[in-house]
């Protein structure tokens, strides 16, 4: 059964780089890396031949269809399929060690980075996502040992959006999008839902979501909400089958720029509320149950300054963040952060750049995080770069308080702190796209759950070192665009293997896949994925997605989920969805 799968995706890789397909003549350009990004600036963009980090990006179309998976270096760790719970892993790093970033503002949650990717916007909606891969902490504050992922959206398209789907395991899909202008600026409305019966008991879900913007060159005025009640089956413990979780988030984000001929200012004010109610047994509600209510009010002052010798970015970032929990108490976590960017104009092929921020948060120490990175373009297709950074993350509320029988915080915890360092190249053609980088990390005081005797208790290792390098090669021809990405990961630390969190990692991972345009306007897409964890056998996934799209404004679709049946963990415990399809319809006027 092995061999045939390694066949089966071995076939899958060799018709990604055997097409016979015509590639369309471009003119020569002068320079490729032409491309702005906006999780690489605190304040407006900078494009990509100044960047000196790891930086991928996903567009709108085939490619967010895809998703942020399609690079190897990212892992969302699930506990459950079509976004129920995500663990957001870049690198190797756990959940609670990356930033999720959304119009250029950090997002956070005082409970627990598990619900960071509880996000009220849907892919339709997005633009683009930014994936900044290394140290982020002197850009954005506490966490981002492993990077950052930046969620921007597409201005609101004038007009009517609406599909239904239905799958396996009576998964149903609504999604509803109205789009017009309120005076001079487009304003959208969109509603949608997913729900499913599971694939075995207590794996059942209903996420509904909706949110309301308006977006132009100037300014952004966003709010959404989502809910989503799920079973939990073995989401936190494997002596219970019953478990149960319902989450409420409402994301309030608003920003405006203001800009002269040598600056740019950009103000932003964010406003998060999560509840989380937490079941052990849904079929006895008052057997064991945790509330929690967390609330993040952020504020972000950046402004960039270009000057003849330098471009500066200097800023202010204030945030109050509370909890109120049945199960961990009432707390207030209060932080303020400066920070500094210079990006000196030596010539046009030299870019260093160097960032620092001062945090302090109140009742806990303050720190001082950096960033020295410098790009060289060779020539206009081919740089090199590297760059070094120091960053860090207090404890969540959890790792702090949480009080159970088997299950205890730890109050004395001290703040992770990590040193990133990497040399990477990145070449691309009008039709070519490689890059490659080589990176180490050495996270000091890294926190993770320990079990000791009957008790697991948040403590930490003194030292965790990570050794890694990545590869991604994207092709573009004018009706087929194959795409590979491989990452591996090695890791050493003194108590790994009796931890929760660290060490469940991916050792190798590699991602293929294919988007084509086939006769008779049929849009394929066809991803395959092979892993393999640490201290795990190997896991072969295949995905697929077909679509024919009518003249009428009429899209059909037809989809399927690991298509080869692979029964596996990403999280221990808890099963994977099996084999998936699924049919859609949309209709777009």
């Amino acid at each position: 059964m092995g061999i045939g799968r390694i066949l089966g995706l071995g076939g899958v890789l060799w018709f990604l780089f055997n097409t016979n397909a015509e590639a369309e003549n471009s003119e020569k350009i002068t320079s490729v890396f032409l491309e702005e990004v906006k999780v690489t600036a605190p304040a407006s963009v900078e494009t990509v031949e100044r960047v000196s980090q790891e930086v991928k990006v996903l567009k709108e179309g085939w490619e967010l269809k895809i998703g942020p998976e399609r690079f190897s270096n990212l892992q969302f760790r699930e506990r459950g399929e079509f976004g129920v719970q995500q663990d957001l892993s870049i690198r190797g790093s756990t959940f609670e060690q990356n930033l999720v970033v959304f119009e250029g503002i950090r997002l956070s949650d005082p409970q627990t980075g598990h619900h960071l990717m509880n996000l009220p916007f849907t892919q339709e909606e997005l633009s683009s996502v930014e994936l900044l891969a290394g140290g982020a902490s002197a850009l954005y504050g506490p966490g981002g040992f492993g990077g950052a992922i930046n969620f921007n959206l597409k201005k609101p398209e004038k007009g009517v959006f609406l599909s239904g789907g239905y799958g396996s395991y009576d998964l149903w899909e609504m999604k509803g999008s109205l789009g017009f202008e309120l005076g001079n600026t487009p304003l959208g409305i969109n509603l949608s839902q997913q729900k499913s019966n599971g694939f075995i008991w207590n794996r059942d879900f209903d996420i509904r979501t909706f949110n309301t913007y308006v977006k132009d060159q100037s300014k952004l005025i966003f709010y959404g909400f989502q809910e989503k009640d799920f079973g939990a089956r073995n989401f936190y413990t494997t002596k219970y089958n019953t478990e149960w979780e319902e989450t409420r988030t409402h994301l309030f984000v608003a920003k405006k720029n203001f800009y002269g001929n040598s600056w740019f200012f950009e103000p932003a004010l964010l406003y998060r509320i999560h509840y989380d109610t937490y079941l052990l047994d849904r079929n006895n509600p008052d057997f064991y149950k945790n509330q929690h209510k967390s609330q993040v009010l952020r504020a972000n002052l950046p402004l960039r300054l270009e000057k003849r010798l330098a471009d500066y970015v200097v800023g202010v970032e204030a945030s109050y963040e509370t909890l109120d929990s049945s199960r961990l108490g009432d707390h207030v976590r209060q932080g303020l952060g400066a920070y500094f960017w210079i990006y000196p104009k030596i010539s046009d092929k030299f870019f260093p750049s160097l960032g620092v921020r001062y945090d302090s948060l109140a009742k806990n120490e303050d720190l001082f995080s950096y960033y020295l990175g410098l790009a060289y373009l060779i020539n206009p297709k081919l740089k090199t770069r590297a760059s070094f950074s120091f960053s860090y993350r207090a404890p969540s509320f959890t790792e702090l308080y949480y009080d159970s029988p088997y299950t205890k915080g730890n109050p004395g915890l001290s703040n992770e702190k990590a040193y990133n360092s990497e040399i990477g190249f990145d070449y691309k053609t009008s039709h070519v796209a490689l890059s490659g980088t080589l990176f180490y990390r050495t996270g000091k005081d890294i926190i993770d759950w320990i079990k000791v005797g009957a008790i697991t208790q948040a403590q930490n290792i003194e030292e965790l070192k990570t050794l890694g390098a990545t590869m991604d090669l994207n092709i573009a021809f004018n009706r087929i665009k194959p795409f590979l990405s491989y990452t591996y990961l090695n890791q050493v630390a003194k108590n790994l293997s009796s931890a929760r969190y660290q060490g469940s990692y991916l050792r190798h991972n590699l991602v293929g896949g294919v988007y084509a345009k086939l006769p008779w306007d049929i849009d394929l897409i066809v991803s395959a994925n092979l892993r393999k964890p640490y201290r795990a056998n190997e896991i072969y996934l295949l995905n697929l997605e077909l679509k024919k799209q009518f003249k009428t404004g009429v899209g059909l679709s037809l989809w399927g989920k690991n298509l080869l049946d692979e029964e596996y963990e990403e999280i221990k415990g808890v099963k994977a969805w099996p084999q998936t399809f699924g049919l859609r319809i949309e209709f777009k006027k």
